[in-house]
């Protein structure tokens, strides 16, 4: 497809969706003229409420008011057509609203009372839990509880309270105005990417009395304004603003998106489509004490130092993963490797044991047994030996045992790695990791960083798959030609290609975590010159670029550039594991933090807003606890408040009568409860 008949196509699409806008504002009309006849239009002197407006802006957004002092006008303009006021698109020679700017947003805001969007997380039932983990139980039991809370629901009428919404498109700014008035939000997410549309609203809705109803349901706004610098840049942005509002009010979040504009649609379509994993990556309680368990087993093993090998930065590195375009690749990874330090991430090194490809490093992230089972389905001595394993400090020391060269990382964000950070006192510290999960990639990527290697070449790390087959089908995933079964094909959403932007890759919510995750790490480190060679999913940062453009030249006595490297990475430092002695002295606090929730949770619900407002307390004590001795509270316990504060949230919404929605809460607050006791004993068996 040649680039005029892509530009027609976009031009196309872009016509039938206001085709779509406009027919959907005739219908509305017809189907609440009634409520029109009684509709009052407000009246006002346009240029006394900018004043106000301005006033209202300087003592809550400054910038904001400092901008607009003396704001020039670049698209958008007021016309007054038959005594009335509209908003003219210059670049689109049309006006933003058909019949009238209050008429027209007041009879949207009717149809989102009666049909809003929801973006909910989704729950799904497990028929078998093998894990042996407290939280999979519980979890399983709220996720049938919320499944069968869910089919009882009759209406997705817009309730009096909603825990998050997310306003795109300011416009004239009145829809703003009328929800407000008649509902309480949370948390409130407003996005205007033309500046000029924020302006003109100050001239047409009275913002005073917006921030007003704000104040008074205690609603914590974030304002954004401005196109991003790419599409994703949407989905970067709310995913750190529910950060601070607190991830778990994702749970259960209407989008509302005003007006009819070629670039807010794709952002709003963006934003729905990557609307995913808020909860993840946060772990969970049984995750948590692994984390402490496996830590404090594995001080034998050297760590990283903090401080990479600046003679690295131009030494050329292949990061294999075990994506299905390994396959194409690896007749050309076979000739080349002496060319490029390799490292290979988690199962990718069944596929190369397969292949008669040894890696001179390797990389493991996951705590749980399966690692090491993984590992010893195909362990072969000879194989692992001179293979240098990069792990994190969390995982099982049986999987350290199996290489005889080895560094570790110490993750930060863990409960383990936290305990071990406070006790170090003036100690030097070795090197932290952050953004080292949900997959293996992400982890080689954070240690590639840390060592001090610029020159990577990604091969492997598809993010998803084209196809049936899913991995490297000389891997550990396949016996023969039959699939073994270890992975389920979970596909939801789909990610541009690599090579191609009118290919997809279809993938599951943790590869799409994994690949946001892979873009926030290159975007936050532009000294890192990545090109992707994978045929998979293209990866903002990483330079598309098929094996046979690659330059690629021997290294000089490769061997012993790998046994340098591999000594030179350790931190000298001796570390102990004296520190993970105040957890035992904790218990008693510990204890009392869950008796805490569980009195809060077991209380009877005064209404939806209430229990908002307990909810948002528990995590806000949570991140209190932050540079105080008990700090790993927070590590142990966030993952499972998210978990449970999400699915709270949606039984809380669960039925469009509130006596039933707090029912439901109840019963489903009772489960959590339960899990809670669960956690004291074993914590109590554990570190009592």
């Amino acid at each position: 497809m040649n680039d005029l008949t892509l530009a027609i196509n976009e031009k196309l699409e872009e016509l039938e969706r206001y085709q779509s806008f406009l027919q959907t504002q005739i219908e509305n009309r017809k189907k609440y003229e009634a409520k029109l006849k009684d509709f009052i239009r407000p009246d006002f002197d346009l240029e006394k409420m900018f004043q106000s407006n301005m006033l209202a802006f300087e003592s809550i957004y400054p910038d904001i008011y400092n901008t607009f002092l003396n704001y020039q006008l670049s698209r958008f303009e007021l016309h007054m057509e038959d005594g009335k006021v509209n908003v003219y698109d210059t670049k689109e020679k049309v006006n933003l609203y058909k019949h009238d700017i209050y008429q027209d947003s007041y009879v949207q805001y009717l149809s989102f009372q009666e049909n809003p969007v929801v973006l909910t997380n989704k729950f799904s039932v497990r028929e078998k839990i093998s894990d042996g983990f407290i939280h999979s139980h519980f979890l399983n039991e709220l996720a049938i509880n919320l499944k069968q809370q869910s089919e009882q629901k009759k209406s997705n009428r817009l309730p009096k309270v909603l825990p998050t919404l997310m306003l795109m498109g300011i416009g004239c700014g009145y829809h703003i105005h009328s929800i407000l008035s008649d509902h309480i939000v949370k948390k409130l997410y407003i996005y205007e990417p033309h500046i000029d549309l924020l302006y003109l609203s100050l001239f047409l809705t009275d913002w005073s009395h917006i921030f007003e109803q704000l104040n008074v349901n205690n609603t914590e706004l974030h304002f954004s304004v401005g196109e991003f610098d790419t599409e994703l840049g949407i989905s970067k942005e709310v995913e750190s603003v529910f950060q601070r509002f607190g991830r778990f009010f994702s749970g259960y979040s209407f989008l509302y998106k005003h007006y009819h504009d070629d670039y807010l649609d794709r952002v709003t379509k963006q934003l729905s489509q990557q609307f995913v994993g808020n909860i993840l990556g946060f772990g969970f309680y049984d995750d948590a004490i692994l984390s402490i368990e496996n830590f404090s087993k594995n001080f034998d093993v050297p760590f990283l130092k903090a401080d990479g090998l600046d003679e690295l930065k131009n030494i050329p590195v292949y990061l294999i993963a075990n994506g299905p375009s390994l396959d194409k690749d690896i007749q050309w990874l076979i000739e080349h490797q002496d060319n490029a330090i390799i490292i290979s991430c988690g199962t990718a090194l069944s596929a190369l044991h397969q292949y008669g490809l040894k890696p001179d490093f390797h990389c493991e992230m996951e705590r749980c047994q399966v690692t090491h089972d993984v590992l010893a389905s195909f362990y072969d001595k000879e194989f692992f030996s001179d293979i240098t394993l990069l792990a994190l400090n969390t995982v099982l020391p049986s999987v350290f045992a199996m290489f005889e060269n080895k560094v570790q990382g110490v993750k930060w964000g863990e409960a383990s790695s936290k305990l071990f950070v406070q006790g170090l006192g003036l100690q030097v510290k070795p090197a932290l990791l952050v953004n080292c999960n949900p997959t293996v990639s992400n982890c080689a990527l954070a240690f590639c960083e840390k060592i001090g290697f610029t020159d990577i070449t990604l091969f492997g790390v598809d993010m998803g798959y084209k196809s049936e087959q899913h991995h490297s089908k000389n891997s550990v995933y396949y016996k023969g030609d039959q699939d073994s079964g270890l992975y389920k094909h979970r596909a939801k959403y789909k990610l541009k290609g690599n090579f191609d932007p009118d290919t997809f890759v279809e993938t599951d919510e943790i590869f799409k975590y994994s690949h946001s995750l892979l873009e926030r790490t290159l975007a936050k480190n532009s000294h890192l010159k990545v090109k992707n060679c994978s045929d998979g999913a293209y990866v903002e940062g990483a330079k598309p670029t098929q094996t046979d453009s690659l330059v690629s030249t021997p290294i000089e006595n490769k061997a012993a550039l790998v046994s340098h490297i591999a000594d030179a990475i350790k931190s000298s430092e001796t570390y102990t594991n004296d520190a993970f002695a105040a957890i035992h002295n904790d218990v008693p606090l510990f204890l009392d933090l869950c008796n805490l929730f569980i009195e809060q949770l077991s209380s009877q619900p005064a209404s939806i807003n209430a229990v908002l407002e307990v909810l948002d307390e528990q995590l806000s004590r949570l991140s209190s606890f932050h540079n105080t001795i008990i700090s790993y509270f927070d590590e142990i316990l966030r993952g499972t408040i998210l978990h449970t504060h999400s699915m709270l949230v949606n039984s809380l919404f669960s039925h469009e009568e509130e006596r039933q929605a707090l029912e439901n809460y109840r019963h489903s607050a009772q489960i959590v409860c339960n899990y809670l006791e669960a956690i004291k004993e074993d914590y109590i068996v554990k570190f009592g």
